[in-house]
């Protein structure tokens, strides 16, 4: 036996007395009041389930009914089903199922339920097809398996006949390679809830179009992260330095664009639960947002480099609004000025967001090293961007922009632009940017891509360190923002208020910075935006109305572009919570055109070859393409449909 195998049997076994110890606590509180639901627990899948012997894993699964809260031991209860061991409390996520290469698995399951339950994952991962189980209410079943290929993959079940995973009847499943000991990681599992019952579920999935049902019966649900809700998710502490490997796994019903604050992150194999295929290693590259499909897996590396409070989390609205706290915390008043009230949470470090949402806080290593001590002091570049409204007839539509100025004198009769104008910053060179709130309400602005100091990264209340957070831009305030920007490319600045009316008002804009040499050239360098207007909270209004969604700030934007140049696309998604696929194309057929950069970083030569004009971008990533225009007059466009085909916005590009 390896001495990994000995560490995960020892992991094993500790697991089961824990659990069993667990059990008998709830076991006692129900015979007391004879009703009352056992408590559904977290998992944080740092312990394997079962007991491992001689190279067997004996796995007894249950599947019950239990009391949950999903936003930690004080808040709201919900009435779900969950699995568990046997011998211990239900669980969500699932318990874990962590083996070596090679275990053979003997895997019972009981169904507590009073409906047919139909459990998927539980077979091995070498390629052939899982057939899932069916066990009737009351009845138990076993299967055996050997685990197949290392991997990350996941288990599932279902009491009403969901297609996908759903909800939180689901767990980890984890095949570590047979030699050797890996490297450390943490495993992090997407779940959801619903305000629903099971019950109502069932009623729910089996309406003809039960998406629409779903979406149309179940205003407040959200997403969780191990079984918990921000701001009550595990808060996560690293070294400055150290290696950082995540097993992620999307066991919720929807897609999730998932970004990192501060730092970049490499993909190194995605799956679908069923396979795991690692990314060759001359096709990885850095980003900051990476979207994973529903029911997809990933595994993620990424280095922390500056110390400080950051955040990783979804980038589509509704999965971390605060609306959607089941305590209806993000429920909030207006206030007398007319306004928004904000979604602040200041006091409990919430930083107005809920859900799927990881705190990771980066401390000094024990030897700590002062990073760029001794480097020549450069005078940065200074520029202030002012907040405030633009003309709308509708108060609860407002429009709002900036007006960009350099040096410390207020700005005077510039424009206000909506989205805001472009930031064009050259790498290495330090900047200060003073933000000016002329709104009538509070506001934050978080930088999107960049590599910066936590204290402006722009999460109010998060962002910094200790006592020094980063506060909430009060009306009539200011607040400036340091940072020297590593590398060139293509990122964004927003609201980082989780408001729909805010961001859709036209708080965001594109930041590009360019290399030491270079000089950006609208001529032949691009910046397209998409956004959206005058969105409230109500789903319907985003899921329905595509003349909400503009191509920077119009409907029908026209661009001329030279004859016989190259030109680099950049494009940018700071909707609230769209996924789109852009285009570029002629009346009769697809441009050609090269990728060259992903969220301001370039990606692998091997990658970067012509390809049809046509990319999905999901809300909070970048793209950059490098585009050969023909010579002569030509006239194409692009164009910007939802995943689905639905037409949404298009600009018209005049080659001339």
């Amino acid at each position: 036996m390896t001495t990994y195998q000995m560490r995960l049997l020892a992991r094993h076994v500790c697991s089961a007395s824990v659990a069993v110890l667990a059990w008998t606590g709830t076991a006692l509180a129900l015979t007391a009041t004879g009703t009352r639901l056992a408590s559904v627990e977290a998992n944080d899948n740092q312990r394997p389930a079962g007991t491992l012997e001689n190279g067997t894993l004996t796995l007894a699964l249950r599947a019950g009914v239990g009391a949950w809260k999903p936003e930690g031991p004080a808040g709201p209860a919900l009435q779900i089903e969950a699995l568990g061991e046997v011998s211990s409390s239900l669980t969500v996520p699932g318990p874990l199922i962590r083996v070596v290469e090679g275990t053979v698995i003997v895997a019972s399951i009981r169904n507590e339920l009073d409906t047919p339950l139909t459990v998927h994952g539980l077979c091995a991962r070498d390629g052939t097809p899982c057939a899932p189980l069916t066990v009737a209410p009351g009845a138990d079943r076993e299967v055996r398996f050997t685990s197949g290929r290392q991997g990350t993959y996941h288990y599932w079940a279902t009491s009403f006949g969901a297609p996908i995973p759903f909800r939180e009847l689901s767990g980890a499943f984890v095949v570590d390679p047979p030699d050797g000991e890996p490297e450390a990681d943490r495993i992090f599992v997407i779940t959801e809830w619903s305000s629903m019952s099971p019950a109502q579920v069932r009623e729910v999935m089996s309406a003809d179009d039960a998406t629409e049902a779903f979406v149309r019966m179940n205003p407040r649900g959200g997403f969780m992260i191990n079984g918990r809700s921000w701001p009550a998710t595990e808060r996560l502490t690293y070294q400055r330095g150290e290696t950082v490997r995540w097993r992620l796994i999307n066991l919720s019903s929807q897609v999730h664009p998932m970004h990192l604050h501060g730092f970049y992150f490499v993909v190194e194999s995605v799956g679908d639960g069923m396979r795991d295929l690692p990314v060759e290693p001359s096709r990885r590259h850095p980003v900051v947002t990476q979207l994973m499909r529903d029911g997809g897996t990933m595994e993620i590396a990424w280095t922390p480099e500056r110390e400080g409070n950051w955040l990783f989390h979804c980038h589509i609205m509704r999965h971390v609004s605060p609306s959607h706290r089941l305590s209806g915390a993000g429920d909030h008043a207006r206030p007398p000025d007319g306004g928004h009230a904000h979604h602040s949470g200041v006091d409990d470090g919430s930083s107005g967001m809920a859900g799927m949402i990881l705190g990771v806080t980066v401390v000094a290593p024990a030897a700590k090293s002062e990073i760029g001590s001794g480097a020549p002091v450069v005078s940065p570049r200074k520029l202030t961007l002012t907040m405030q409204r633009g003309p709308s007839s509708d108060p609860e539509r407002p429009s709002a922009g900036f007006i960009l100025s350099e040096g410390d004198a207020p700005p005077a009769s510039q424009k206000l632009a909506a989205p805001g104008p472009a930031l064009v910053l050259r790498r290495n060179q330090p900047v200060e940017i003073t933000l000016v709130n002329n709104l009538p309400e509070q506001t934050a602005m978080h930088w999107h891509g960049i590599e910066l100091d936590s204290y402006y990264d722009g999460v109010h209340g998060w962002s910094g360190a200790g006592q020094q957070v980063a506060p909430m831009i009060e009306p009539g305030g200011r607040f400036v923002v340091r940072f020297t920007p590593p590398r060139a490319g293509t990122f964004i600045y927003h609201t980082h208020l989780h408001d729909f009316r805010q961001l859709s008002s036209g708080l965001y804009g594109p930041l590009i910075v360019t290399e030491e040499g270079d000089t950006f050239d609208p001529a032949t360098d691009h910046v397209m935006v998409i956004g959206r207007r005058g969105i409230t909270a109500d789903i319907e209004s985003i899921l329905n109305d595509p003349s909400t969604t503009l191509l920077n700030g119009e409907r029908s934007p026209r661009f001329t572009w030279k004859a016989g140049q190259r030109h680099r696309v950049r494009l940018i998604n700071i909707t609230p919570d769209d996924i789109f696929v852009v285009g570029l194309q002629s009346a009769d057929a697809a441009a050609v055109w090269t990728p060259v950069a992903k969220d301001g970083a370039p990606i692998p030569a091997g990658e970067a070859v012509p390809r049809p004009a046509r990319q999905t971008i999901a809300v909070g990533e970048t793209y950059e393409f490098e585009y050969e225009a023909p010579p002569g007059r030509k006239t194409m466009w692009l164009e910007v449909r939802s995943t689905g085909g639905t037409w949404q916005v298009q600009g018209q590009v005049l080659i001339r």
